[in-house]
């Protein structure tokens, strides 16, 4: 079965690639403002780290030649200078743009941010207002001044050469889950968790949660040279007041968030740039199939504010990045912020390729543990260290399936051995979508396939897939309540998505996911699922509602149930029950 399974996705793997490099190419063509906005708008702390997917210039209105338009539109990119395959930041963004409104041909610029279609991505919209009239000749022996701009909260200090902000974050929260852990089953679960001290039993509780942080970013010109320095810090302070999933009381916690510095160096040749920066900063691949910023980080235990999640930065992270025209290398290493009770002291290091062409990406990544205190454990006993694990990582995206506009595919492959000892393990997705670009809502359907393996205990081989830090809520987090009792290893899940947007502001998503062990052998898994009597793990139903309320504050609500399949309800006993989580948060960024 296991290998049925590796065979077909390799062939769709490789099937997805040669549709890749059969599209054309001679001729790149134009992004589309409809591009820009198939997702929800959403703020920049959101977007932070993420790949930029699109990077769209508008102009509000003509210069009234066509020409002019399009040269207008390069110098407005130029400027800009974040360009489609790199990650964004913030305080880079900001800096581009204010270097786009001191441009002389433009009368005004601002810049909106929206979630690709599919998920995973960023797609930054510059809406340019040209100037109409020339600006005034400078008197003899005066150099002209750049135009004046209002400073404002959070801004602290710009110029023409640097540009310094306070970063003001924060959210509140409430949350509540009946009969979690499928009936009560919270010490089960968390039987060798040491940073649950009071699990949930059966009932209901409800809890909340809440964050704020402060800090400070900016980035500065050095001299005349192309050459630009970066950084953040900022302080987080989150607390828990109630009974969450795993423990109960009041508590918070304390520490830094951002902490990083980094350099960008515009290379001569068109589009090309060396960016290196190092530090406590977010860092993502794609749409998180095995590197997603959220579980590089956690807010588990002492930290507080569980499900608000507010921690996305790794204890530290090296990335250097080098992007040439439509060519792109990525070089890092991470180590995640990890809890003290329960650290394993990994680092992650790797090598990301991605080439981009006119409606597609095709990419390869390898990854290697340096660095582990981490094992696996086998059902004959064996304990095999983490350290010395590999993984190679073709990837693949099409935003016209088959010309076809709204239609569009995704699909990952990754196969993983060991320095050390016999390993053969694979994982992978096909994800298949379409989106309605005319009429009102924009409703999109989409389909993913993907499969994590299992190990065989009638071999010597170890063939548990390690899903490295994969996760993100709307990528590939096996659910809102499966991902706190069953991990992406040993896991096939079919997923079905609907979403709306009633508006550029609202996004509606209806999410069903089917979840099915690809072995009987679970031995690494969590709490009572470590042998499994039954392939069927669950199933459950989410429905989340994303609101981009103006230019600060975001609003999400989810509501999901777990229903628990016959693996669970054999592990556990006759008094299983379905997990119901209902929960609702505000957050602001400034």
């Amino acid at each position: 079965m296991e290998a049925s399974i590796s065979r077909k996705l390799r062939f769709l793997a490789a099937a997805a690639f040669c549709c890749t490099l059969a599209a054309p190419v001679a001729v790149l063509a134009q992004d589309s403002a409809s591009d820009a906005r198939r997702g929800v708008e959403i703020q920049a702390e959101l977007a932070e780290g993420l790949p930029i997917g699109l990077v769209y210039v508008h102009l509000r209105q003509s210069t009234g030649d066509p020409a002019k338009d399009e040269e207008l539109k390069a110098q407005v990119a130029t400027a800009f200078a974040a360009r489609r395959g790199g990650a964004f930041r913030q305080v880079v963004a900001g800096f581009g743009l204010k270097r786009v409104r001191r441009l002389a041909t433009v009368e005004s610029a601002d810049m909106r941010l929206f979630n690709t279609v599919p998920s995973g991505q960023v797609a930054v919209a510059l809406l340019v207002s040209p100037r109409t009239e020339a600006p005034a000749e400078p008197a003899e022996g005066k150099e002209a001044a750049a135009p004046a701009e209002a400073k404002r909260f959070p801004t602290i200090h710009e110029d023409d050469r640097s540009k310094f902000v306070y970063i003001l974050n924060g959210g509140v929260g409430i949350f509540s889950d009946s009969d979690p852990w499928f009936g009560g089953y919270g010490d089960a679960f968390n039987a060798g968790n040491p940073t649950a001290k009071d699990p949930l039993g059966p009932g209901t509780s409800t809890w909340t949660e809440a964050y704020v942080e402060p800090g400070l970013g900016g980035i500065s010109q050095i001299s005349d040279y192309p050459l630009y320095l970066y950084g953040a810090v900022s302080w987080l302070m989150s607390g828990t007041a109630g009974h969450d999933i795993y423990n109960s009381g009041n508590w918070g916690h304390g520490d830094f968030e951002k902490l990083y510095a980094g350099m960008i160096w515009n290379l001569p040749g068109e589009n090309s740039v060396v960016d290196m920066s190092v530090g406590k900063q977010v860092y993502q691949l794609r749409d998180g199939f095995l590197l997603s910023k959220i579980p590089v980080s956690t807010s588990i235990g002492e930290r507080a504010a569980l499900y608000l999640g507010p921690r996305l930065t790794s204890e530290n992270t090296v990335i250097v990045r080098a992007k040439s025209s439509n060519l792109g290398l990525d070089a890092f290493l991470i180590e995640p912020s990890e809890i003290e009770e329960i650290a394993t002291d990994t680092k992650l290091g790797g090598v990301n390729l991605q080439y981009q062409f006119a409606d597609a990406e095709a990419a390869f990544t390898y990854f290697y543990i340096p660095d582990s205190k981490s094992t696996y454990r086998t059902t004959d006993g064996r304990r095999l260290s983490r350290e010395g694990l590999r993984t190679f990582n073709p990837s693949v995206s099409l935003k016209k399936l088959f010309g076809r506009e709204g239609a569009w595919l995704k699909a990952e492959y990754a196969y993983q051995d060991h320095e050390d000892f016999d390993m053969s393990a694979d994982a992978g997705y096909v994800w298949l979508g379409y989106q309605l670009t005319s009429g009102g809502w924009r409703p999109t359907l989409s389909y993913r396939w993907s499969t994590f393996s299992g190990d065989d205990p009638d071999t010597r081989t170890f063939e548990r897939f390690d899903p490295l830090f994969s996760g993100g809520l709307g990528n590939f987090l096996p659910g809102i309540v499966f991902s706190k009792a069953y991990k992406n290893a040993n896991l096939t899940t079919n997923r079905a998505t609907l979403s709306v947007k009633p508006s550029e502001q609202l996004e509606l998503i209806l999410d069903y996911f089917h979840h099915r062990a690809d072995s009987l052998n679970n031995v690494g898994g969590i709490g009572p699922l470590q042998t499994l009597q039954s392939r069927d793990i669950g199933q459950e139903v989410t429905l989340t509602a994303y609101r981009y309320i103006g230019k600060n504050l975001f609003f999400q609500a989810i509501a999901s149930v777990g229903m628990p399949g016959a693996a669970i309800e054999r592990a556990l006993g006759p008094d299983t029950d379905d997990w119901y989580t209902v929960q609702a948060a505000l957050y602001v960024f400034f």
